[in-house]
């Protein structure tokens, strides 16, 4: 998330091989975290100075002996970027679990991940600020899983066995990202079974959540439910996209569960990358991901 453009409170400077970020409003920093974040030694943070800009609070990110996980994600080899991604996955569950910072607070946009090439660690820009850059810790981890899925495609061996596995783990949101680095690194997901749901309890209805793009969420309130981009003749509009067509698709509700059809669109619809022959009904999982044209939705079910 780039902090300058979504929440209007920075303004980024380069500074050479380092950056800046100008707090447009000072009352906005959070002098605790920060004193937090400075006792941080040894940690997955990137080393920063809260210094001053024409009378304005400026966060000052040292990145100099690292290079940004962008520049490095389709170059490095296979073996290198799952280590770098893994360390990716334990550095948000390493602040999740610290108690005093939030990942709301991270800068996950890929230019600023950065990775010691001698380690392979990462080291995250943090920004001690409210409100936050992210609204909640959901709204955190779809834009994490985004990236990663991003970086994976734009690798030349993205389907290797390897590579492929963890895209389609980030793109199963029954797995928290904690249980997304165990898989990676080989171990084994152990859960209690589930207890009897009550059978009023099992009426569900399906969401389309963007990962992508602008926050949109289209709730399927219909047996059949179209999906385009007019909005005069569609259930759920999808109108920042112009690759998306006019009737792109349908979802439909049958015998439980749901189905998705392709109507002949431009650019196409998948379901976890898979691209879909139109006007043939496919069935739809929990987490699953759908691509329309080039806007992936992660299917929810609750």
């Amino acid at each position: 998330m780039d902090a300058s453009t979504d929440n209007k409170i920075f303004t980024e400077m380069k500074c050479g091989t380092n950056f800046a970020y100008i707090l447009n409003d000072n009352s906005r920093f959070l002098t605790t975290e920060y004193k937090v974040l400075q006792s941080q030694t040894g940690g997955c943070f990137l080393r920063s100075m809260k210094m001053t800009y024409n009378g304005k609070t400026e966060l000052y990110y040292m990145t100099d002996s690292y290079k940004a996980f962008s520049a490095l994600a389709p170059v490095l080899s296979a073996d290198r970027f799952l280590a770098a991604a893994g360390n990716l996955l334990d550095a948000a569950g390493e602040v999740k679990n610290n108690g005093f910072l939030t990942c709301s607070n991270l800068d996950i946009s890929f230019e600023k991940i950065y990775i010691d090439t001698s380690t392979y660690k990462v080291r995250l820009a943090y920004l001690p600020v409210e409100p936050p850059l992210f609204p909640d810790e959901t709204e955190f981890e779809n834009e994490l899983r985004a990236g990663l899925i991003k970086a994976i495609d734009s690798r030349a061996d993205k389907y290797t066995p390897e590579l492929k596995r963890l895209s389609e783990d980030l793109s199963d949101g029954t797995l928290t990202l904690e249980e997304t680095a165990i898989r990676l690194r080989g171990g084994t997901i152990r859960r209690e079974p589930a207890l009897p749901v009550p059978e009023k309890a099992k009426e569900q209805t399906m969401y389309l959540v963007t990962m992508n793009a602008p926050r949109t969420e289209l709730k399927v309130t219909k047996d059949e439910f179209i999906i385009g981009k007019k909005v005069s003749a569609v259930d759920g509009a999808v109108t920042f996209n112009r690759m998306i067509s006019r009737l792109h698709c349908k979802v439909s509700r049958k015998n439980g569960g749901y189905e998705i059809t392709d109507l002949k669109s431009a650019n196409g619809t998948y379901i976890n990358q898979e691209r879909l022959t139109p006007e043939r009904a496919y069935p739809l999982k929990n987490g699953d991901v759908v691509r329309l044209a080039d806007t992936d939705f992660q299917v929810i079910i609750r």
